[in-house]
């Protein structure tokens, strides 16, 4: 909290009744790019008595983040109790993107078509990158984020092969790489953070599988090489995330056992201007 109500343009209230507190919010700007303008309710951002009590808290900062051109309005809610995320669907609020967990370590045989990516993979991996952002520009998920270039790529991954504490398996087809997959501790990750975080915990940041090599079980297989990895390492649980409208990603994770923790919700509000 302390790290909330310190940043740059946090705003937000407190609900009373009979001279007690029973609930808050706070909402905090990022950058605009790639969010457009916005306000967001972390997930230590919020909390209340009842669920209609966060309708009341929204509804008295709402007003005023619009009225500074915050239109996009995000809220990161725990899955524990329906009932509060079935207040924030009504307030417009929509489910955009999922926080998920589940044990590390995997059953069975680590698949022969995965390896252990080398620093000569750097070059096959770059060209591997932008399939994901292509791939959720598209419908359903219609994402604003573009691929970056092909050198800040290759230096990314060459940045990322050389670090002793993340780990990156390819897959092979035929002698080619097709597809990767990488993980890492979860501290490296800004979106799994305050009570997202679960202490000891690895995370799948990264899974791609070429088009054409799809429906191979490839997916499932890298996913379970960084599950492996997370066990390996001693971790207590492994993480990760997607887009709820991202079809492979919300078949393949919650079929490979992840459960939803925390749900990432959106809404787009019109302008008002200031009094």
């Amino acid at each position: 909290m302390a790290r909330l109500t310190a940043a740059a343009g946090a705003a937000g209230t407190v609900a009373v009744e009979q001279g007690r507190v029973t609930g808050y919010l706070l909402g905090t700007p990022r950058a605009t790019s790639p969010w457009g303008p916005n306000i967001w309710v972390e997930a230590a951002g919020h909390a209340a008595n009842e669920p209609e009590t966060v309708r009341d808290l929204y509804a008295a900062c709402a007003g005023g983040w619009a009225e500074r051109g915050l239109t996009a309005h995000y809220a990161l809610v725990p899955v524990t109790d329906p009932a509060f995320i079935h207040a924030w669907f009504r307030l417009s609020f929509g489910a955009q993107h999922v926080h998920a967990l589940r044990a590390p370590g995997a059953g069975g045989q680590s698949d022969p078509r995965l390896r252990d990516a080398i620093a000569e993979d750097a070059e096959a991996l770059a060209l591997l990158d932008p399939l994901v952002a292509l791939h959720q520009q598209a419908a359903p998920v219609f994402s604003s984020l573009a691929p970056q270039d092909h050198k800040t790529n290759l230096a990314d991954w060459v940045e990322s092969l050389a670090d002793a504490d993340a780990k990156t398996f390819v897959a092979e087809l035929d002698g080619r790489v097709v597809g990767c997959s990488h993980g890492c501790p979860v501290e490296r990750s800004s979106a799994h953070s305050s009570l997202a975080r679960p202490p000891r915990a690895g995370l799948l940041s990264w899974a791609v599988v070429e088009p054409d090599a799809r429906g191979t079980g490839l997916g499932r297989a890298l996913g379970e090489a960084v599950l492996r990895w997370s066990a390996e390492r001693g971790d207590a649980a492994t993480v990760t995330d997607w887009r709820v409208t991202n079809l492979l990603a919300s078949r393949t994770w919650p079929a490979l056992g992840f459960r939803p923790t925390f749900l990432r919700l959106h809404r787009l509000v019109a302008a008002r201007a200031s009094a």
